[in-house]
């Protein structure tokens, strides 16, 4: 930013500060042309010349001033005809930018969708308004002349008005005939934007069979998968879904020439606009429990007082947390306010926003990172025109355009994908309480297994805490049984991935006409492989970590770059030719499972299988509506999901998750078990979870067997007390990433150097490092990291914002180096 000092006064001149989507903390200035004051605004974007390049800015700032000895360049063009950025999203990237150590300029482009970049353009149509004002000669020149251009074409851009008029139109008087509703603005994206996505299709091919000429006689597997396909073309997906371990199958057809793989295309889909007399809203008619009944109460207070409040919802699972959140939206409504309902997955989006639907009709927009650009851009445009008072999404619903908020709801507020994984690493919880108390605004965090920091946070006042202690009609929770796999093996010489106790359980369900998940948190056939004669693993060539085969492709992946390779052959290192595969995943779980219930309807949902929205939503209709027995999936099956029919849950291997090197690893754990069994018994009959563990002693166990959240809570809270982790700290990560080992080390060692005069001058700060990380090699790139840790926040921010260390640019391995800083962590990999 440029100094006071530095300005001189040049009141015949207007000046606009702008920021970039890049690492650049300084506002640059650029010169406002004169027939562009009144139109360069707080809050437009701006096509300006940055260096040799040409960039969009945004501008935060005017000014009658200009740099002294700088030479200044002019704004180029105008993107935005109005501010698209609210003083109060300013306010609050700018705060984002400060608290997680960003440039405001990547904290402005993480509040709007993918979709509005420069690669974008703003049409404007003419209006049947416009039309008869044409017509009636109702208008003065300029006005005329702008509505008889535009008559000439359906939609024109800015660009091809100005070559219609042959003049540039003023942007005050487009926003004037907008305003007397004579004209229409639409934003476009351009085709580069709007990126088809394609699908692999298979397809039969003709081919001439007859009694004596039938290539697939004696191959009853090819026969059926060729039948299927003979129908009608089969997307990939599909078939893999119908035909397990298919991939032999699927070659030997393309071989003889009677299947082929072909490429679609599909366009980006609408999200339909339903009518409010076509949506059969859902009256309300459930009573509230009386624990229900005093959450609400409590909530609906705060909320008549306009007054900001964080209250922290601690119900366990099927206790009717989303009743008390849809009651409480209603409330907030029938004020003539807005309301924000938060879900932490994209999996969790679409029966959310279908029961919201129900319940609200067309007041609702659906916003997360699942839909297209130009779907996002529509939702937010809704939202900005306050054509809806309801937004349901993930993360970057925090900034919907709203303004005038009530309410935000946070749900699963423990849950790690609130937190971005890129630059600016904002958290959504946290942001959401920032943002609501600048508008007086209630935040409600839900949550069956409360993160340790917010449950720290009730207990020293700082939130207001509620409790549903109870399920909902009187159900029970579901009782949990813990299976020790080292006896299973040991004793009943049971070496498969399920235990006995396990099969005998599913059994029993399906006999009755009862769901079962099955949830394991690891994709894959087998999760390493290595050579039988002389202990070679198989590693990705680009990270630190092995390959995992997938049977149903038949290759090795590396589930952190997405490298693939076929399988070997012989062994890299000995050429020896017995290759092992030790360990199981997703797919190797499903293998075993339809092997011994082949009666039972079995569906895997993981990242290899569900790539779209559209599959999480057919997989919750063919659950809802009995078409499915056994589901296997990884964590994304845990969170929030509600199944009646569902009553036997399946845990296949409980200590991954206690492995990881983190010290929230034991919390992780807790959340993730009780998440799942929650997903048990929630309806009528009784639910069951099993656990199977090779460490059933360790005390998450024990804590999850009694659902004892408050137990749990207590005794982690000691370990982080004795170790200074948070809550009773504040950490900040600095992330180190280079191409060359020895730089990168060189680096991460010169920094330590640096920093510890620095922090001896402090005394409330420390610094733990520099180190290798957990996963030391992504993508080629080698990670260190160093932790700064302090127990007052405001001494660690300030330390980050004026550590001259951090900031020092002339490093000489600097230009090799990828600095970034991650403020309040969620893992430490």
């Amino acid at each position: 930013m440029v100094s006071g000092s530095a300005l001189k006064d040049k009141p015949d001149k207007l000046f606009a500060q702008v920021v970039f989507n890049l690492p650049l903390k300084e506002a640059f200035t650029y010169e406002i042309p004169p027939s562009m004051v009144g139109e360069v605004l707080v809050g437009v974007r701006v096509f300006v010349s940055f260096g040799r390049r040409r960039m969009t800015g945004y501008v935060i700032g005017t000014t009658a001033h200009y740099p002294k000895g700088i030479s200044i360049k002019p704004i180029q063009e105008v993107l935005d005809t109005h501010p698209l950025i609210s003083k109060e999203i300013l306010t609050l990237t700018k705060w984002i930018s400060e608290y997680y150590q960003a440039s405001w300029g990547e904290a402005i482009k993480a509040a709007l969708p993918a979709g509005f970049d420069e690669k974008g353009v703003q049409t404007l149509t003419l209006t049947e308004k416009g039309k008869q004002a044409l017509e009636n000669l109702e208008l003065h020149s300029l006005s005329w002349s702008l509505l008889q251009a535009l008559s000439s074409r359906k939609n024109m851009s800015l660009k091809q008005l100005e070559r219609q008029m042959q003049e540039a139109p003023k942007l005050s008087l487009i926003n004037k005939l907008k305003s007397d509703g004579l004209i229409e603005e639409e934003f476009k994206l351009s085709a580069s934007t709007r990126k088809k996505k394609s699908e692999t299709w298979v397809q039969a091919l003709p081919y001439g069979f007859s009694k004596d000429n039938d290539p697939l006689k004696r191959s009853p597997k090819q026969k059926e998968m060729f039948q299927w396909v003979s129908a009608q073309d089969r997307k990939l997906s599909d078939l893999k879904q119908k035909f397990p371990s298919s991939s032999q199958t699927l070659q030997q057809l393309i071989k003889k020439g009677l299947v082929q793989k072909l490429e679609k295309t599909r366009e980006p889909e609408h999200l339909e606009e339903v009518p409010f007399e076509n949506y059969a809203v859902e009256p309300v008619d459930l009573k509230l429990t009386s624990e229900q009944a005093r959450v609400y109460k409590s909530i609906c207070a705060s909320v008549d007082k306009n007054q900001f409040e964080t209250f922290l919802l601690h119900g366990v699972t099927g206790s009717g947390k989303t009743e008390v959140y849809l009651r409480c939206i209603q409330h907030v409504l029938e004020q003539g306010r807005s309301a924000i309902m938060m879900v932490p997955e994209i999996s969790l989006t679409p029966q959310t926003a279908e029961r919201f639907k129900q319940r609200f009709g067309p007041r609702v927009a659906v916003f997360h990172s699942g839909l297209s650009n130009a779907q996002r851009f529509r939702e937010w445009e809704k939202i900005r025109d306050q054509r809806v008072s309801i937004v349901v999404g993930a993360r970057s619903s925090v900034f919907a355009p709203f303004k005038n908020i009530g309410l935000i709801v946070i749900d699963e507020e423990h849950d790690t994908s609130y937190k971005q994984d890129s630059t600016p690493r904002y958290h959504a919880r946290d942001t959401a309480i920032v943002r609501a108390r600048v508008q007086n605004a209630v935040v409600l965090l839900g949550t069956a297994t409360p993160s340790l920091e917010s449950r720290n946070n009730a207990e020293t006042g700082k939130y207001c805490y509620l409790t549903l202690t109870e399920r909902v009609r009187e159900r029970l929770l579901p009782i949990i049984q813990t299976v020790d796999m080292r006896k299973e093996k040991l004793e009943k010489k049971n070496f498969s991935i399920l235990s006995s106790y396990l099969s005998n359980a599913i059994r029993h369900r399906l006999q009755r006409k009862e769901q079962v998940f099955l949830f394991l948190n690891r994709r894959g056939t087998a999760n390493y492989v290595f050579c039988r004669e002389c202990g070679f693993v198989f590693h990705c060539i680009r990270c630190s970590v092995t390959l995992t085969f997938h049977r149903s492709e038949e290759i090795l992946i590396c589930h952190y770059c997405d490298y693939q390779t076929g399988i070997p052959g012989t062994c890299a290192e000995c050429q020896g030719e017995v290759i092992r595969f030790q360990g199981f995943g997703t797919q190797k779980l499903e293998e075993e499972v339809r092997q011994r219930f082949p009666e039972a309807s079995v569906v895997r949902l993981d990242r290899d299988t569900t790539r779209n929205l559209a599959a999480f939503e057919t997989m919750f209709s063919r659950m809802h509506k009995g078409q499915i027995d056994i589901l296997i999936g990884t964590q994304m099956i845990t969170k929030g999901h509600d199944f009646p029919k569902v009553t036997l849950v399946g845990v296949v291997h409980a200590d991954l998750s206690l492995n990881i090197p983190d010290f929230r690893s034991c919390e992780r754990s807790f959340q993730l078990l009780t998440q799942v069994a929650g997903r048990a018994g929630r309806g009528e009959t009784p639910g069951e979870v099993v656990i199977q563990t090779y460490n059933p002693e360790h005390y998450v166990f024990h804590f999850v067997r009694e659902h004892d959240y408050e137990g749990f809570y207590s005794k982690e809270l000691q370990f982080r007390k004795r170790l200074n982790f948070p809550p009773f700290t504040r950490i900040a990560v600095v992330h180190m990433e280079c191409a060359q080992e020895r730089q990168g080390e060189s680096f991460a060692l010169d920094l330590k150097k640096a920093l510890i005069p620095e922090i001896r001058q402090r005394q409330n700060l420390e610094f733990l490092g520099p180190s290798r990380a957990a996963l030391y090699r992504i993508k080629n790139k080698y990670r260190w990291h160093l932790i700064l840790r302090s127990k007052i926040s405001k001494e660690l921010q300030l330390f980050l914002s004026q550590s001259s260390a951090i900031k020092e640019d002339k490093n000489r391995f600097r230009k090799n180096v990828k600095l970034s800083i991650d403020v309040d962590p969620v893992n430490l990999l």
